[in-house]
């Protein structure tokens, strides 16, 4: 089993077929996620950044207008290597 839920990995393919258009940016603003008029819910977008698949677009602002892209890390999950994503999600869990 993946590291990727269903919905998270068709958003990280969506954003991956459209790398090159405006259309794979992923556009989150008060609590709602948008690629292009495909509508992402908060959870999804903040599971995808806590696995650090995603990266915010320069010229975005976090709190207001945020413009998300696909990274390695979010290809390397997509291509079935979860070392990078396994890694981010044990630092973010282990106990202090």
């Amino acid at each position: 089993m993946g590291i990727l839920t269903k919905r998270q990995r068709e958003v990280l393919e969506i954003m991956d077929k459209l790398v090159d258009d405006e259309a794979g940016e992923l556009v989150y603003e008060r609590g709602r996620g948008y690629i292009g008029l495909e509508p992402v819910a908060g959870r999804t977008v903040f599971a995808l950044l806590r696995l650090c698949a995603i990266g915010l677009e320069d010229g975005s602002e976090v709190g207001r207008f945020e413009r998300y892209t696909i990274n390695e890390t979010g290809r390397k999950l997509l291509a079935g290597d979860a070392s990078d994503g396994r890694a981010v999600y044990r630092l973010i869990t282990r106990r202090r």
